[in-house]
C-alpha cells in the first residue's frame, strides 16, 4: 500500500538551491510540511477548534574539518525562498567556524535502504483529519455521560500530520510521513456527604493513532482514580516493594536509557560498556526503530541510515549503544540509525528546527513470567502499587528519578487495598557497581506489554525502593 503524501518536496528544493550557491559538502537538509488540528475542551463543551495550522520549513547542517576535529553548523528557517536559504547557509557556516566536535571525518549516506516498511501513520486520520479528530473527541466526551459527580474539568486533543524529506551532499533523497496524537485531560470527582475536597486525575498520552475503541474502558479507569484521590492518604515511609506499570515507567526509563546507552554518554565518559551489569537477569531491553506505530519508528533515521531493532541490555548486561553519524565517527563505530531530531523529554510538533542526535525510538523491555496484575500484586505481597506520579523528573546525567505519588494503592496480603496519595518514590534507573537501582532490583515482570509513548514494557515489581511518606 502506497504511503499518503502532501506531495511535499521541501528538502529537495532546498538542496537544489544549496547546490547552485554552491556549498561544499558534507551537508544535509531536512524539510517538513506539517498540518495540525486541535480541539480544546472546557468540561465537556468544545471550547475551541484550531486548524489546519500549516508549517513548512527546513533545517540545514554543514560539517567542516578543523584541526583534526569537525565544525558543525546548523540553521533552520520556515522561509525556503532562495534569499532565506542563502542566509541559512551563511549562518550555518558561521556557526561551524566556532563549534568543535571530537571526530575527524564523517560520511553521510548516499542512498536510502530499500524494501524497509514500517507503520508510522494513521491513514484514516491522514485522509480525513478534522472528521477523525471530531469523531474521537465526540467518543471521548460521550464516555463521561451518566457519571454523577465526575466530569472532565478541561482537556485537549491535538492531531499532527507531517511529511518529511531529506537530502544531502552525497546525493541521498528520502521521504517519510507520520501522524502524532497528543491527549491531555483532567478528570475531577466531587460531591458526596463526607465533605472531602474534589479529587483530580490527570491524563496525558502520546501516540500515532486516533483510536477510540478503548475510550469507554479508559474513562471508567480515570473516573475511578479521580474518585479514589478524594479518600487517599499518604503512604508509609521507608524501603518498600513497589509495583510500577508502563504508564509510570514511560516517564522514567526511555529518557535515561536513551542517553546512558548512547554515543553522547560515551564521549562524556559516562556511557555503559559492553558487559556492564545494569539490571537483573530477567531484564532485557531493545531499541526498536521499526516498532509498528511507534512514535519514533521510521524506515530510516533523520540522517538517512536504516533503522533496526538494537539490543541494548541482554539478560541484565549492557550489549550495545545508540549512534548517529557524528558520535559513531568520534568513537570509531558505525551509525546504528539513531540520528533523530526528536526529544524524548520535550517533544515538539516540528522536527526541522533541531539537529539530529543519538536518541531512542521505542524502548522495549521484554516480558516475564510474573503474570497479570492480580498475580503481580500477590508476588509483591506487601508494598505500594503506583498508578501515577506527578512527574518523575528523570535526569539522564545521574540516571536518577523521583516524583510525587498522585495516586497509588497499598498492597496488603497480596491484594490492592486503600488508595494512597502524596509521598514520593525515587531512585536511579542504572547505577554503579554494587549500587541498588531500578533495573537490578526487579523481582518480577508481567506477561503483558503495553505501548505508552516511547516505551513498550510490562509491569515491574521492584523490591526495596525508597518511599517518602507521612512519617
Amino acid at each position: 500500500m502506497s504511503e499518503p503524501t502532501f506531495g511535499s518536496d521541501t528538502a529537495y528544493r532546498a538542496a537544489e538551491a544549496i547546490r547552485r550557491l554552491p556549498v561544499p559538502g558534507p551537508w544535509d537538509v531536512y524539510g517538513e510540511k506539517i498540518e495540525r488540528y486541535e480541539i480544546h475542551l472546557n468540561g465537556i463543551v468544545r471550547e475551541m477548534l484550531r486548524g489546519p495550522l500549516r508549517l513548512e520549513g527546513v533545517g540545514l547542517r554543514v560539517i567542516r574539518p578543523f584541526e583534526q576535529k569537525l565544525g558543525v553548523g546548523f540553521a533552520a528557517t520556515s522561509d525556503i525562498s532562495s534569499g532565506s536559504l542563502a542566509t541559512a547557509v551563511h549562518d550555518a557556516e558561521a556557526t561551524a567556524r566556532y563549534s568543535r566536535f571530537p571526530a575527524s571525518k564523517v560520511e553521510l549516506p548516499s542512498q536510502s535502504p530499500k524494501g524497509v516498511a514500517v507503520e508510522t501513520v494513521d491513514r484514516k486520520a491522514w485522509a480525513n483529519p478534522l472528521e477523525s479528530l471530531e469523531a474521537y473527541v465526540h467518543a471521548l466526551v460521550t464516555s463521561f455521560e451518566g457519571r454523577p459527580g465526575i466530569v472532565p474539568s478541561f482537556g485537549s486533543v491535538h492531531l499532527t500530520l507531517a511529511e518529511s524529506t531529506l537530502a544531502n551532499s552525497s546525493g541521498l533523497e528520502h521521504r517519510s510521513v507520520r501522524t502524532t496524537v497528543d491527549l491531555e485531560i483532567a478528570v475531577k470527582a466531587f460531591g458526596g456527604p463526607e465533605g472531602r475536597p474534589p479529587g483530580e486525575y490527570w491524563v496525558t498520552s502520546r501516540s500515532v493513532r486516533l483510536d477510540p475503541s478503548h475510550l469507554r474502558q479508559d474513562v471508567d479507569t480515570w473516573c475511578q482514580r479521580a474518585a479514589d484521590v478524594r479518600r487517599a492518604k499518604p503512604p508509609t515511609a521507608g524501603e518498600q516493594t513497589v509495583v510500577l506499570p508502563p504508564r509510570v515507567l514511560t516517564d522514567i526509563i526511555p529518557e535515561i536509557l536513551s542517553f546512558r546507552l548512547s554515543g553522547t554518554a560515551e564521549i562524556r565518559g559516562i556511557g555503559a560498556k559492553a558487559g556492564d551489569l545494569l539490571g537483573a537477569p530477567a531484564v532485557s531491553v531493545w531499541d526498536d526503530g521499526l516498532f509498528p506505530f511507534g512514535i519514533g519508528s521510521s524506515a530510516v533515521d533523520d540522517e538517512g541510515n536504516a533503522q533496526s531493532k538494537r539490543t541494548l541490555i541482554a539478560a541484565g548486561k549492557a550489549s550495545a549503544m545508540l549512534y548517529d553519524v557524528l558520535h559513531a565517527s568520534a568513537t570509531g563505530r558505525t551509525s546504528t540509525g539513531s540520528g533523530l531530531r526528536d526529544s524524548l523529554a520535550y517533544p515538539e510538533w516540528e522536527h526541522f528546527s533541531s539537529q539530529p542526535h543519538p536518541v531512542g525510538t521505542t524502548i522495549v523491555v521484554g516480558t516475564g513470567d510474573g503474570g497479570r496484575d492480580a498475580e503481580l500484586a500477590e508476588i509483591a505481597g506487601e508494598g505500594i502499587w503506583v498508578d501515577q506520579l506527578g512527574y518523575a523528573f528523570p535526569d539522564p546525567l545521574s540516571a536518577a528519578f523521583g516524583g510525587e505519588i498522585r495516586i497509588g494503592y497499598r498492597i496488603h496480603n497480596g491484594q490492592l487495598a486503600e488508595p494512597l496519595r502524596g509521598g514520593t518514590v525515587g531512585g536511579v534507573v542504572v547505577g554503579g557497581l554494587g549500587e541498588r537501582s531500578l533495573l537490578n532490583s526487579v523481582v518480577a515482570l508481567g506477561k503483558t506489554p503495553e505501548l505508552t509513548a516511547h516505551l513498550s514494557c510490562p509491569t515491574f515489581v521492584v523490591e526495596k525502593m525508597s518511599v517518602g511518606g507521612a512519617d
